[in-house]
């Protein structure tokens, strides 16, 4: 091999050792880039996803009979859970109201998704019960133990039991993606409820 060939070679070797080289330098670079908010790679998803996803199954949430919520099991749908205590007004109300007329808005999914209220701190009052009935009637009742709920949670990076937000639970149990609205005006509502539309209409295919 000629003194040119030997160089040539040389360059293509020093060339294809330093891909991998340039790669990872990019990757941290991009990584860093994306933790200080400087570049923001953001995914189809509308909702903000919860990683890792928390096991509901884990905290064995309770009907009101006492019986065990169950996930994964034949007739297991999604799960749209808003959480909160004995009593459910303000933000909360309206969180109830979002996801009530989103799940209708699903049309022929609509047997699809099942609507929850999880209860942190014991029995809901009379009068929550009372409002579920005659305005939430397709609603199911859960009750979790409050300080587990909120450390198995605890990795969030808004409060668990926000009551501006809702959340998403798949047929095997795991809460992946949370939905929060800035403020309970009804245009923000109805901007937010297309946002979960999309998202469930991809999820549900």
């Amino acid at each position: 091999m000629t003194s040119e060939g030997s160089a040539t070679g040389k360059k293509q070797l020093t060339v294809i050792l330093a891909i991998p080289i340039v790669v990872i330098a990019l990757s941290s670079l991009l990584f860093v880039l994306a933790q200080k908010n400087i570049l923001n790679f953001s995914t189809v998803n509308r909702g903000t996803l919860i990683v890792p996803p928390v096991q509901m199954e884990e905290l064995h949430l309770k009907r009101t009979d006492g019986s065990e919520f169950l996930f994964d099991q034949v007739d297991s749908k999604w799960v749209w859970a808003v959480v909160g205590g004995q009593t459910c007004t303000g933000p909360c109300e309206r969180m109830l109201y979002l996801t009530r007329q989103t799940h209708v808005a699903l049309g022929k999914k609509t047997g699809r998704v099942e609507r929850v209220y999880i209860a942190l701190d014991g029995r809901i009052s009379a009068e929550l019960r009372d409002f579920l009935e005659a305005e939430h009637s397709d609603l199911t009742v859960l009750y979790a133990d409050g300080p587990d709920y909120m450390q198995a949670l605890s990795h969030m990076s808004a409060s668990p039991r926000d009551d501006r937000s809702f959340y998403v639970i798949d047929p095997l149990g795991w809460m992946m993606m949370a939905y929060r609205a800035q403020d309970t005006e009804q245009d923000t509502l109805t901007a937010l409820g297309k946002d979960v539309l999309k998202d469930m209409k991809r999820l549900l295919k």
